[in-house]
C-alpha cells in the first residue's frame, strides 16, 4: 500500500527527533559537583568557596554546590558529608582541618566511582584521594620567615613569638617549621618561641595574641600561621606603634591597610585560585569525563608588603578583578597542570 508522502515526512521527522534525543554521552546533563569545607566563617574558606563557584561556571553547564558547618566543626563537617554523598554528586572536593577524620568516608566515596580532590589541605594517606591541590606549607613559612628577617638586623638578640590556631594539624605545623628554619638561619641570635595555641574561634584569639603580647613586652616580632591571627595581630599592630614586626599567614582588608604602610608583612595562600583549579577539574570531570591528574598541583602563595598591599587590597574590591588577577594562572594548570605537578607523597 501506497503511503501518503505527508506521513511518510511526517515519519521521518519523528525518527531524526527520536535519534537526537538519543544521540550519546555528549548531551547528557551531568550531574551536579559538590564542595565541602571545614568551616563557612573563616575568610580564606569564603574565597575558596567563591573560586569554585567561578571554576565551575567558566567550564559552564554544570551545577555545583558549597556547603559546610558555620564554624569549624569536625563532626558536623562529617554530618555534612553524609548529606553531600547521598546526593550522589558528579565529583566532590573537600577542604578539612582534620583531614584524616574523613579517610574512611572519602575511601568508600572513591571506591563508588566519585572523583575527589583535596583542596588547602593534604588528604589523609589512606583516603585514596589521587589529588590535592594546595601549597606547599612550609614553602609559605620559609616566605614569610624571610621577609620577617629582612625586617631586623642580622644580630639582634630578641624573641621572636609565633602562634597558631591549632597546633597539631599537619598543614600550620608545616607552616611553623618553615618560619622556625629560616628565622634561625637568618637570625641566629634571636630566640623564636612557640608555637603558642592561639584558637580558632575570633574573640578567644584576639585575646590569645593580647596574652601573647603582654607576657613578651620585648619581642620583636609576632607571627600568626593561620585563620583569625591576620585580624588579631593586625590589630595590636593597628593599636601601638612599638617597633616590633607584625606578619601572618593569611589577609584581610585590616592587614592590608597596615601592609601597604609598611606595618605589617603577609603571605597570601591565594585559596581563590586553589578553587578556581578544583571547580574547573571536576567540572570538566563531570561534564567530558576527563579524567582528574595524580598527585599534588602546588598553587603559589604571594608575599604581599607595601609593594603591592595596595594592588591585592583593590584586588578584593569586587569578584570581578579576582577573576582577572588569577585567570592566566589558573588556564595555565587546568590546560597544563604538568607544570605544576608534585607527587603526592610530597605533601603528605
Amino acid at each position: 500500500m501506497d503511503v501518503p508522502r505527508r506521513v511518510l515526512a511526517a515519519l521521518l521527522t519523528l525518527t531524526l527527533v527520536g535519534t537526537a534525543g538519543c544521540s550519546g554521552a555528549g548531551d547528557r546533563r551531568p550531574g551536579p559537583v559538590a564542595f565541602l569545607v571545614a568551616s563557612r566563617q573563616l575568610g580564606f574558606v569564603q574565597e575558596m568557596t567563591l573560586g569554585f563557584a567561578h571554576g565551575v561556571d567558566e567550564v559552564g553547564g554544570v551545577e555545583h554546590s558549597e556547603s559546610g558547618p558555620g564554624v569549624a566543626d569536625s563532626a558536623a563537617a562529617l554530618r555534612e558529608f553524609a548529606e553531600v554523598e547521598a546526593s550522589s554528586p558528579a565529583a566532590l572536593a573537600i577542604f578539612a582541618l582534620s583531614p584524616e577524620l574523613f579517610a574512611d568516608s572519602l575511601g568508600s566515596a572513591i571506591a563508588r566511582g566519585t572523583p575527589v580532590i583535596a583542596v588547602h589541605s593534604a588528604p589523609a594517606p589512606g583516603s585514596g584521594v589521587p589529588l590535592f591541590v594546595g601549597n606547599d606549607n612550609f614553602q609559605l613559612g620559609a616566605m614569610l620567615g624571610d621577609a620577617v628577617a629582612s625586617r631586623l638586623p642580622h644580630s639582634t638578640g630578641g624573641v621572636i613569638v609565633i602562634g597558631s590556631v591549632s597546633p597539631g594539624v599537619p598543614s600550620l605545623d608545616r607552616r611553623v617549621l618553615g618560619l622556625r628554619e629560616t628565622l634561625q638561619r637568618r637570625l641566629p641570635s634571636a630566640v623564636v618561641v612557640g608555637p603558642f595555641d592561639t584558637k580558632q574561634e575570633p574573640a578567644a584569639n584576639l585575646r590569645a595574641w593580647q596574652t601573647l603580647r603582654r607576657a613578651n613586652p620585648d619581642a620583636i616580632a609576632f607571627i600568626g600561621t593561620g585563620g583569625h591571627d591576620v585580624n588579631s595581630i593586625a590589630s595590636l599592630r593597628a593599636s601601638g606603634r612599638d617597633p616590633w614586626v607584625a606578619a601572618a599567614i593569611g589577609f584581610d582588608d585590616k592587614s592590608l591597610t597596615l601592609a601597604m604602610k609598611d606595618r605589617m608583612v603577609l603571605v597570601s595562600t591565594e585559596t581563590y585560585l586553589q578553587g578556581e583549579v578544583a571547580g574547573r577539574l571536576q567540572a570538566l570531570t563531570a561534564k567530558t569525563g576527563r579524567p582528574l591528574p595524580i598527585g599534588w598541583i602546588q598553587t603559589p602563595g604571594l608575599l604581599i608588603d607595601a609593594g603591592n598591599a595596595a594592588s591585592v587590597l583593590g584586588r578584593q574590591s569586587s569578584e570581578a578583578r579576582r577573576r582577572e588577577w588569577f585567570r592566566e594562572t589558573a588556564d595555565t594548570i587546568v590546560h597544563s597542570p604538568e607544570q605544576y605537578l608534585r607527587p603526592l607523597a610530597d605533601a603528605l
